[in-house]
């Protein structure tokens, strides 16, 4: 199958042909050929839904999270007969240690992550420096590999060696597989929207206990908004609620209502032992 190349006029409507692989395009800040400043704001790839994407992904994660197992631990309570009151104290508890763990582990876990990032390419800035005729060498081979020509592979080497900077996101993209923009994300904002995410959606199964209602009724109606808060946040693809998915939707609630029945049976069994 043939690569398709992008082709960019400028205003003297010279025609510009760049790579085919989009991978180029965060770090490809200037035009590849020639110095035409004018196309720099064309080439950069300004992608603001990536960096909102990250963070929806971490609300859906963690509200996710925070409904399945709010649903659980209500189903289980209720499985051993604790009153409204109790449930409730025990659910708010949950929410709030749950939602503090979450924060927490997500913000290490993120930060030790790009740790080694920066580890990765202080070693790759030092390896262009030292052995620039070697990496040139392996990247050329890895353009290749992905279908570039070898008249397109001269061009884009020409332009990469020029700019160590662009040189090194080359390097780490095609030859590390790593997500430089990894690097510009920020941990304690996705951390924090994963615990919060968590602390609101793991309160969903407690409304119901807030109301003088049946334990049963009570139970049944926390799982039915347990359910639908997770088909709506199983639905989400990453990008937002403009693009759903119904089969991610069913999955999430198929499998937050097998825990909470589960919860609710072994409730039911440790009641009936105790």
């Amino acid at each position: 199958m043939k690569s398709k190349r992008r082709v960019i006029s400028n205003v003297n409507h010279e025609m510009r042909v760049y790579p085919p692989s989009s991978a180029f395009h965060p770090y490809i800040r200037t035009p590849i050929l020639g110095g035409d400043s004018s196309l720099a704001t064309v080439t950069e790839e300004k992608h603001p839904h990536l960096r909102a994407r990250r963070i929806v992904d971490r609300i859906v994660l963690g509200g996710s999270d925070g409904v399945m197992e709010g649903v659980a631990a209500t189903a289980g309570l209720n499985g051993v007969g604790a009153d409204f009151r109790t449930i409730l104290f025990a659910g708010l508890a949950f929410a709030f240690a749950g939602a503090i763990s979450i924060f927490f582990s997500s913000y290490l876990s993120q930060r030790s992550e790009l740790d080694s990032l920066k580890i990765d390419i202080d070693r790759e800035r030092m390896e262009i420096e030292t052995e620039p005729e070697e990496e040139r060498k392996e990247l050329e081979e890895l353009l290749k590999k992905e279908g570039y020509k070898q008249q397109e592979v001269d061009v884009i080497m020409a332009r990469l060696v020029r700019n160590k900077e662009m040189w090194l996101r080359a390097q780490l993209t095609h030859e590390l597989h790593l997500d430089v923009e990894e690097l510009a994300s920020h941990p304690l904002a996705r951390s924090a929207s994963a615990g919060g995410a968590f602390l609101l959606f793991a309160l969903v199964p407690l409304f119901p206990y807030l109301f003088s209602l049946g334990h049963l009724t009570a139970l049944l109606l926390s799982a039915t908004l347990s359910l639908l808060a997770l088909f709506v946040l199983g639905a989400t693809k990453l990008i937002g609620l403009a693009h759903l998915s119904w089969r991610g939707g069913l999955r999430s609630a198929a499998i937050g209502g097998l825990a909470a029945a589960v919860l609710y049976v072994v409730g039911k069994a440790l009641s009936s032992v105790y």
